[in-house]
């Protein structure tokens, strides 16, 4: 027995598929067909290359622990914020600026895992 989906509940399931896709269709009649060349779609990729990486780390949080870290953005924000003074303030080497901008954000990082640690094991320790 085949049970028929109401529009409500189509509309619950794919609320995001549809607004996806009106999207794409208003972009695409806005830029005359520019929006879906394959050239644009490439430069949308590489454009937001630093997000997919971002994305990639949160979901391997995600995965193995139910972790979610809402400061992943504002630390690369901070971090880069260091290296773009460092670089066109201070008129510093270019890998010198990578190599502060990697200590900065894993010391951040180091921080804010040292406060969640201690927020999951001080209530087992006393």
């Amino acid at each position: 027995m085949e049970k028929k989906l109401s529009f409500s509940e189509v509309l619950k399931k794919y609320t995001m598929v549809i607004v996806l896709v009106l999207v794409v269709i208003m972009f695409t009649v806005n830029t005359k067909g520019v929006m879906l060349l394959p050239q644009n779609v490439n430069n949308l990729v590489a454009q937001n290359a630093c997000v997919f990486i971002l994305a990639t780390g949160m979901l391997f949080c995600i995965l193995t622990g139910g972790n979610i870290d809402l400061s992943v953005g504002s630390v690369v924000c901070f971090v880069a914020a260091v290296g773009g003074k460092m670089m066109v303030l201070n008129n510093m080497n270019p890998y010198l600026t990578m190599l502060v901008m990697l200590i900065t954000g894993i010391a951040i990082g180091a921080w804010q895992g040292f406060w969640q640690l201690s927020q999951v094991w001080l209530p087992w320790l006393v």
